[in-house]
């Protein structure tokens, strides 16, 4: 049986901010290329992420009547339940990170969760180009493209 998970999580964009994270890792005092390579791994996920390196809260902007169960915040953070992340860790056992993360509102208010902040480190493509309206882009082979 074939399964489709959508990982574009950038789709549901929270806006948030990692006030501990930042008091750890402050811009600008020797941090900088740290701070990119933490960034681009959970980004990207192009790397595995050391616990010490993730953010432990995040506070959202702006309060919402619901919560996605997965959604991107700063920085291209993904964020999941523990029912998204029960999910993937079904389809993909043991591939991910998942780290814990309290999530709450400016005003101190704690969104049920639990949640966790997702570092997807396995990326697979299954696109079959030739029974697909994509093409490979020639000067640059290992990208596919659109119109």
């Amino acid at each position: 049986m074939t399964h489709i998970f959508d990982m574009q999580l950038h789709k549901v964009q929270i806006p948030a901010d990692m006030p501990e994270w930042k008091e750890r890792f402050p811009i600008g005092v020797g941090n900088d290329k740290h701070i990119s390579s933490i960034v681009g791994g959970w980004r990207e996920g192009m790397r595995k992420t050391l616990p010490e390196e993730m953010p432990k809260e995040l506070v959202a902007r702006k309060p919402r009547k619901s919560w996605p169960d997965a959604f991107t915040a700063v920085n291209g953070l993904h964020v999941v339940t523990e029912r998204a992340k029960d999910v993937i860790e079904r389809f993909d056992p043991d591939l991910h990170q998942f780290f814990p993360l309290r999530l709450r509102t400016k005003r101190g208010v704690e969104i049920e969760g639990p949640w966790f902040a997702m570092n997807v480190t396995v990326r697979q493509s299954s696109v079959v180009v030739e029974k697909s309206r994509v093409f490979v882009n020639e000067r640059a082979p290992d990208r596919l493209c659109s119109f």
